[in-house]
């Protein structure tokens, strides 16, 4: 899968001839370094045991020694599907 920022422009970039020439104030908030974000001690756990969990399927899936079950995928989509 390959994610494109085809809608995001970057902080150092000009406004496209297609914008407003206008000032954008949150623009100038981000390349500031106006904003600030923290990320508490049980997400960063939780972050390195999905990167744990990641490794280990991906080093599966590349083995050839990945499996689930028809019946277990199918559960799983009826299940989230039920959930909405």
């Amino acid at each position: 899968m390959r994610i494109d920022s085809v809608h995001r422009t970057p902080a150092a970039a000009g406004p496209d001839k297609s914008e407003s020439t206008a000032p954008n104030t949150l623009e100038k908030e981000v390349v500031a370094g106006a904003d600030q974000a923290g990320v508490s001690a049980l997400a960063q756990s939780l972050a390195m045991h999905a990167s744990d969990r990641i490794e280990q399927l991906r080093i599966q899936v590349q083995s050839g020694s990945y499996d689930v079950s028809a019946e277990t995928v199918a559960q799983a989509l009826i299940d989230a599907h039920l959930k909405d």
